[in-house]
């Protein structure tokens, strides 16, 4: 672990990385240029030397030697971009420690860097501002932490990333020899087998072997086809029994061995990696559409990877049987294979086939993901390369926890996995339905994997109802890349798929019939009692809103369409049956508090980049202001629909809302201008046409914008006041005013406006204004701008008002009051 100090962060010099990086650079030319020379010095020789065994052993060593330069190429090319990411991440941070170190010190605050302390002085305690003063220093404190952390997180993944990519003191970057491979097969195949008792000298070659070559094409796919699939799965089943695993913190003694831990989780990670280089795509395709493929010379058939599906659904038995303690008899393949799946680089169409038939095979068996703990072991924890160290940690028995993990850095392979199956039912939707989303979404029980018998007992009783699943955490995560890595009509799919099956779940929809009925019950208890029921009503399992947030972040453009009362639908955006479905998936959004943040912040982008998008005449070029005023009244229309479907679920679980913000004014109007301003001045003269049906705005310029304000917005420029971006684009109706009035501000298409706003004949930035010119925008929105500015801004106000309200009336199974529907 990194034992990096808020002082070495400080001291971060960047120029040496940024040598070294150029020393790489020039090395990686070097074996590009020998590449070539050696394919162009041997392609040939098969034609000059066709027949024989010094042909046949020609050859083999051209390949050979073709193998080792690309490797060395890959690992230099890895070694560049480590050291290079390493280099402006560090420089990042130590920006935002300096950017910390610079607040605390504006603010008067002594700041201790070699201890890591702020201090107030005595008076900032004065004058009822305890309170203020301790929560402003624990922010700041709290910041400063955060920034080490991350600082000592990513030293230790570049050293780690190093150390996995340093050449060999004998070999160099080249290919594993023969000698390496038969060597890591012997050793294999002897540790399979459970009652073989190997010595720690025998793990550590098997280890070191691993570490060395585990990314050699020739040495994985060797070493794995010797195997075979069940071996593979064998061998996996017998490491994990070397330790036996207790409740409690793992430290060494006569019954447990870091060391050995430690050794087993290295070699299944190991493994893990091997599999990665093995089911590398690195064939040829042939057929007038491709179909037909020839793997490559080290890549495993596709009769050995449904070997290993085979093999997966099968049951082994795991252990010496000799040793009751370590021995289980009847566990399944998949969890023998479950650790090697945290692997985020698996081939995602490897991914996709393997692990779609572990989530076909649970479905199959109807006993959701008890199927896998129907053989436990008192002390047997099958998975090693987590935090073995933490009780919560999944211990292998479900391989969902393993698959979903790897998942949330596979954004192709989640995608082919989610989307690989699909049924077509009478009433469903044109496309189908995805049954794998629908039964990990609504009808998988997701109970956390822990090891089993009466000594995990009192570790599994202790958990409560508050404790967050890191295994839905992931398939959040892992739905979230697969939509967002690479959008497309799959993607696309993916989406309509998720907020279809939250709301059509029988359990969902009872719950909602049986809220309504006790809403309009004529006995006054039960009706009162029910008012806060959508609170208690999980459209979305709670661990996994924040990611649900971040995919209608992404689709804000889709959002806001499905939403708008008779507007089409862009051909390449999501389309949802019901638009009700839609409003009851973002106001479960808003039960929490980050990801109704999230929300609000990009339909703040949106109507943003909207409005700019309909006042610079590209969206209708012929449209005077007049025109103009009308289309963003459609926008303001859209955005209380999204904002008041989010503030609608904020307000049922009684966390703080845009209305609430609103009515408290917790900002002032001078501090709003200084967050809306930057973000609708970002949007103009932007590249973002055309906007509907495109992902270029929500993709693009919301997140560059948004970025900047958040990085650089947190303090205002005089250092008089500190305000949190979120929450100043978090006041809905505020929101919705300041965004228009700042819009056409910014145009240059406002008649009339006092010459103390104008700088070089355009607006003068919000951000630059003082008091005076704010009093002047003031007076003029009360007077000549009053049927421009003061029109639209109402109409803004309204909308919000009615989106709120067709909201709750949707939510609450009320029919909509008229004139306040979409």
């Amino acid at each position: 672990m990194s034992a990096m100090t808020l002082q070495d962060l400080l001291s971060f010099d960047v120029g040496p990385w940024h040598a070294a990086v150029d020393r790489w650079r020039q090395l990686g030319q070097g074996v590009d240029k020998a590449t070539d020379l050696l394919i162009q010095g041997t392609r040939d020789l098969a034609h000059a030397w066709p027949d024989g065994a010094g042909s046949v052993a020609t050859g083999e060593e051209a390949t050979t030697l073709r193998a080792a330069v690309d490797n060395t190429y890959n690992r230099v090319t890895r070694m560049r971009e480590v050291m290079d990411q390493h280099a402006y991440a560090m420089t990042a941070l130590r920006q935002q420690a300096e950017n910390v170190l610079a607040a605390a010190r504006q603010a008067g605050y002594t700041v201790d860097t070699a201890a890591m302390t702020i201090t107030a002085p005595a008076s900032a305690y004065l004058g009822g501002n305890l309170d203020r003063t301790g929560r402003e220093t624990g922010t700041l404190l709290n910041d400063l932490r955060s920034v080490v952390e991350y600082a000592r997180a990513q030293d230790d993944a570049t050293a780690a990333s190093i150390n996995e990519n340093v050449p060999s003191g004998q070999a160099g970057f080249g290919t594993a020899t023969p000698a390496a491979i038969a060597r890591a097969t012997e050793l294999a195949r002897k540790l399979k087998d459970p009652a073989y008792q190997p010595t720690a000298a025998e793990l550590d070659e098997l280890r070191d072997l691993i570490k060395l070559h585990g990314r050699d094409r020739a040495f994985a796919y060797d070493v794995l086809n010797a195997l075979g699939p069940k071996g593979l799965l064998e061998l996996n089943g017998t490491l994990a029994t070397y330790q036996p695993d207790y409740p409690g913190r793992d430290t060494d003694s006569a019954l447990f061995s870091n060391y050995t831990a430690e050794m087993v989780g290295d070699l299944q990670n190991g493994l893990g990696v091997m599999l990665d280089t093995a089911t590398e795509p690195t064939g040829t395709r042939g057929g007038l559409r491709g179909e037909d493929y020839v793997p490559g010379a080290y890549e495993l058939s596709s009769q050995w990877v449904t070997g290993l599906m085979a093999a997966g659904r099968s049951r082994m038995d795991v252990g010496d049987p000799s040793n009751p303690g370590l021995y289980m008899a009847d566990v399944y393949g998949y969890q023998l294979l479950s650790p090697l799946l945290h692997n985020g680089s698996l081939d995602p169409a490897f991914v996709a086939t393997v692990g779609g038939d572990i989530i076909d095979f649970e479905m199959e068996q109807g006993r959701s993901s008890a199927l896998w703990t129907e053989s436990r072991g008192e002390n047997v924890r099958l998975d090693w390369t987590q935090n073995h160290d933490d009780n919560n940690a999944p211990a292998g028995y479900d391989p969902m926890s393993a698959l979903m993990d790897g998942l949330s850095r596979n954004g192709e392979g989640a995608l082919g996995v989610f989307t690989g199956v699909t049924e077509y039912t009478a009433g469903g939707p044109e496309g189908g339905r995805l049954p794998r989303v629908d039964y990990l979404l609504t009808d998988r029980n997701w109970d956390p994997d822990v090891s089993g018998g009466p000594a995990w007992a009192a570790e599994v009783m202790g958990r409560t109802e508050g404790d967050r699943n890191s295994v839905l955490e992931d398939f959040g995560t892992a739905l979230e890349r697969a939509t967002t890595d690479q959008r497309g009509p799959e993607a696309t799919r993916l989406v309509e798929s998720i907020v279809l099956e939250t709301n059509v779940d029988e359990e969902v929809t009872q719950k909602f019939d049986e809220w309504n009925s006790a809403k309009n019950s004529t006995d006054e208890d039960v009706a009162e009692a029910a008012k806060k029921g959508f609170a208690d009503i999980d459209v979305i399992k709670p661990e996994m809103r924040g990611s649900m947030a971040n995919i209608m972040g992404s689709y804000i453009i889709d959002v806001n369409q499905n939403l708008a009362a008779g507007q089409p639908v862009g051909s390449e955006s999501f389309k949802v049956g019901d638009p009700t479905h839609l409003t009851r998936f973002l106001a479960d959004i808003g039960k929490d508090p980050g990801a109704h943040s999230t929300i609000a912040v990009a339909e703040a982008g949106y109507a943003a980049g909207m409005h700019d998008h309909i006042l610079s005449g590209r969206q209708n070029p012929a449209d005077d202001l007049r025109g103009n005023l009308d289309a963003i009244q459609v926008v303001s229309h859209n955005y209380g629909n999204v904002m008041g479907a989010v503030d609608f679920g904020a307000e049922q679980a009684d966390h703080t809302t845009s209305r609430e913000l609103d009515e408290k004014q917790n900002h002032s109007v001078e501090n709003r201008y200084r967050i809306i301003g930057p973000l609708v001045e970002g949007f103009v003269g932007a590249a973002t046409s055309p906007i509907p049906g495109g992902p270029d705005l929500a993709n693009a310029v919301v997140g560059d914008v948004l970025d900047d304000l958040e990085k650089g917005a947190k303090i205002d420029s005089t250092g008089r006041v500190t305000y949190d971006v979120a929450s100043v684009l978090g006041a809905g109706r505020t929101t919705a005013v300041d965004l228009v009035e700042t819009s056409l501000y910014n145009s240059g298409k406002l008649e009339g406006l006092p010459e103390i706003l104008s700088q070089g004949g355009q607006p003068r930035p919000m951000d630059q204004w003082s008091g005076t010119e704010l009093r002047r925008w003031i007076d003029f929105k009360g007077g000549e701008g009053m049927s421009t500015v003061g029109r639209a801004a109402t109409g803004a106000a309204e909308s919000y008002q009615n989106g709120y309200e067709w909201a709750a009336d949707t939510l609450n199974g009320n029919p909509p009051k008229g004139g306040e529907s979409r």
